[in-house]
């Protein structure tokens, strides 16, 4: 196996572990009435980018002068990190398909 595709099924992986992780743990809060639990309820408290790392971080996003790429930027900052991590580790794997030595 390629280095882009280890590094695109570990994306992967990592990605779906995070997402199982805060999946079963939104679950096990919600676990008093099991009839009122709603799957879509606890994704505003995915991690994302902004939250896990320091604030000052970001200030570049809001200096962007064109509002397309800014927008576009601050919907991927803002964007669920496992979402992030599927998303890199799917580009990896199919950058490396492309580039399969035959």
């Amino acid at each position: 196996m390629k280095k882009t595709n280890v590094a695109g099924m570990t994306s992967i992986i990592s990605g779906a572990c995070l997402w199982g992780y805060r999946a079963l743990s939104n679950f096990m809060g919600g676990a008093s009435n099991l009839q009122t639990y709603n799957k879509m309820e606890g994704f505003e408290d995915h991690i994302t980018l902004y939250d896990s790392l320091p604030e000052g971080n970001f200030d570049w996003v809001d200096s962007i002068p064109w509002p397309s790429v800014q927008n576009a930027a601050d919907y991927m900052v803002n964007m669920p990190l496992w979402l992030i991590l599927v998303i890199i580790g799917g580009i990896l794997l199919i950058i490396g398909g492309l580039f399969i030595k035959k």
